[in-house]
């Protein structure tokens, strides 16, 4: 027996099961966005909906893979980046959330009757000019990997400031 692991050759479309997930981003007063031309040196928050289709208890991850050219404004670091200085985003108690150079990570334990929609909110800055490949975020049961979903990919460019 051959047991290989790698990533798929082409992007795995959106959608999912079990669960539905949506990337949407906004500028810092809490206007719609297309980042596909973002420009250098803005802020942007990203919103991810999460709706989980099953009723019972359960452990999730949310996994937003970040463009090469954004970077993650850390709430612990820049206090603007605290989700609580936008009046228009609900603040969420994950179990744990880590906002790293690459990606924003956070952990949900869902218990049976909880409310199943989760709202999670980040800051993000276009810092690096140029043309990236745009990462699908994806949420996961983690103890039901078959439950799981995720966003498209795409590209997405950073514009130098002029």
């Amino acid at each position: 027996a051959i047991t290989t692991v790698a990533a798929p050759s082409q992007p795995l479309p959106a959608g999912g099961d079990g669960f539905e997930i949506t990337r949407t981003y906004y500028n810092m007063a809490g206007e719609e966005v297309n980042v596909s031309e973002a420009q250098q040196n803005e802020r942007y928050v990203v919103v991810l909906n999460i709706t989980e289709t099953n009723e019972w208890p359960s452990r999730i991850v949310v996994t937003d893979l970040l463009p090469a050219g954004f970077e993650i404004d850390n709430p612990s670091i820049v206090n603007s980046a605290n989700l609580s200085n936008f009046d228009w985003i609900e603040e969420v108690q994950a179990a744990h959330t880590e906002f790293r150079n690459d990606r924003f990570v956070a952990a949900f334990d869902r218990s049976a009757g909880d409310n199943r929609q989760i709202t999670l909110a980040y800051v993000v800055r276009a810092v690096t000019p140029g043309v990236y490949d745009h990462p699908a975020a994806q949420v996961e049961d983690m103890y039901r990997p078959q439950f799981s979903a995720r966003t498209a990919t795409g590209k997405m460019e950073v514009v130098a400031a002029q």
